[in-house]
């Protein structure tokens, strides 16, 4: 079901599962039209979607990643983990006196999310990139020189094989007369 092309007979304001006001094209012909309708109502507006996006990112952001996650734990933390009968798994985390509780579909994720949960209850979040992008952390990085010329990502290519040594199997025979 493509975008249908010909010409346009109104433009009504539809509203999308957002909430707001979008326009919708009707066309002259167009045989898929209560589909596209449908499909419109259901979806979000582009400016929406983008902040959704911004708004996960920025979520994603604030939560440790995997190993972080696990070096924030202090060193007495205590992992205890269960499997059910229905093949789920359920676990507590214990540490500084508090304990969290979750279950997940497996022990690595379950960990993860045990970590995540304790750290969350503390208030304790990503640590965030204290050094701007555009600056150096350390004056020893300016000071190093730049190189002549391009600098290839990839490692020097190999030397080629040695030519093979003249031999009674691979040396040239005359030709009989």
């Amino acid at each position: 079901m493509g975008v249908p092309t010909g010409e346009v007979v109104a433009r009504p304001m539809v509203a999308r599962a957002c909430g707001c006001l979008r326009e919708f094209q009707h066309y002259a012909v167009d045989r898929y039209r209560a589909q596209r309708l449908a499909k419109f109502q259901k979806t979000r507006c582009e400016v929406c979607v983008a902040k959704l996006n911004e708004e996960q990112r920025v979520a994603a952001a604030a939560v440790p990643k995997k190993g972080e996650a696990f070096k924030l734990l202090p060193t007495d933390a205590h992992f205890s983990l269960t499997r059910k009968a229905d093949a789920t798994w359920t676990g507590t985390l214990t540490a500084d006196g508090s304990t969290v509780e979750a279950t997940g579909d497996g022990p690595h994720g379950l960990t993860l999310a045990l970590a995540r949960s304790w750290l969350a209850e503390r208030g304790i979040s990503a640590a965030p990139d204290d050094a701007p992008a555009d600056k150096p952390a350390s004056p020893a990085a300016e000071a190093k020189p730049a190189p002549a010329g391009p600098v290839s990502k990839f490692p020097a290519p190999k030397p080629p094989p040695p030519s093979a040594r003249p031999s009674l199997t691979n040396f040239p025979r005359p030709k009989p007369n």
